[in-house]
């Protein structure tokens, strides 16, 4: 049996699926969003931000500024692709590890850099448009990284595909996964902005930023994968095949 029951559910069914779901599995996806801040974290260390000065790293060593970017690209794309491998496990009661998980992420990374920056740039350059644009592309690429992660697709075959799930369910994602994201963005900035009025050091800051994102990073991402699911439920009968897999059996 899957260890959620992959049925249609209304929007605030879906947050509370969403929010019993972390609190059960909460270690363990915490635990995924804590590696995946690693790298920024021992890189932030090497080259601490200074916020007197924000563009002193590439002033002083473009190369390594660069460098870092790049890094932190590839990085971001294979964590999110190695995050889907995990709840997606848990979420059909699948056995699963972080390294496992990671193992399986890794030879996707380049894919998933290229597909996180596509995404980023159209919702970017809609929102150059008017925030509202902005909101919409947000709405038709919610579930470019469950796509590519569950269903193995390429970069462009997995925005089209969260474009087809999105379409007649704009005003629903934005319900259901760009309100939590807006919450927990505006509780980060918050937290951040207390930490800098108390004078907290640049490494300070980067660390409680680590903390609370692997705190409250589920919250924000979880949502979205829920109604990834659930849109596929409505119209392709997904609990009805993962029903009748062999894994999936009593």
């Amino acid at each position: 049996m899957a260890a959620v029951e992959l049925r249609p559910r209304s929007n605030t069914e879906l947050l509370d699926a969403t929010v019993e779901f972390i609190r059960a599995h909460f270690v363990t996806l915490a635990s995924a969003v804590a590696i995946g801040q690693l790298p920024g974290l021992a890189l932030s260390a090497l080259w601490p931000p200074t916020p007197a000065h924000p563009f002193a790293l590439w002033q002083e060593h473009p190369v390594i500024a660069v460098a870092r970017i790049v890094l932190l690209m590839l990085v971001f794309g294979c964590w999110t692709t190695m995050f889907v491998y995990v709840v997606d496990d848990l979420i059909h009661g699948r056995a699963t590890t972080l390294g496992d998980a990671l193992r399986r992420a890794l030879p996707r990374a380049l894919p998933a850099t290229g597909l996180y920056l596509m995404k980023y740039l159209v919702i970017i350059l809609w929102c150059m448009l008017f925030v509202l644009p902005g909101i919409w592309a947000f709405a038709r690429y919610f579930a470019v990284f469950p796509a590519f992660a569950i269903e193995g697709l390429g970069p462009f075959a997995a925005i089209r595909r969260s474009k087809a799930l999105a379409r007649g369910n704009n005003l629903r994602v934005i319900a259901v996964a760009g309100i939590p994201a807006v919450i927990v963005l505006v509780l980060t900035i918050i937290i951040q902005q207390t930490e800098m009025g108390m004078g907290a050091s640049p490494r300070g800051v980067g660390f409680v930023g680590a903390l609370t994102s692997t705190v409250l990073y589920p919250f924000m991402a979880l949502p979205a994968i829920f109604l990834y699911y659930d849109i596929r439920t409505r119209r392709e009968g997904l609990d009805l095949d993962v029903a009748n897999l062999p894994s999936a059996a009593a």
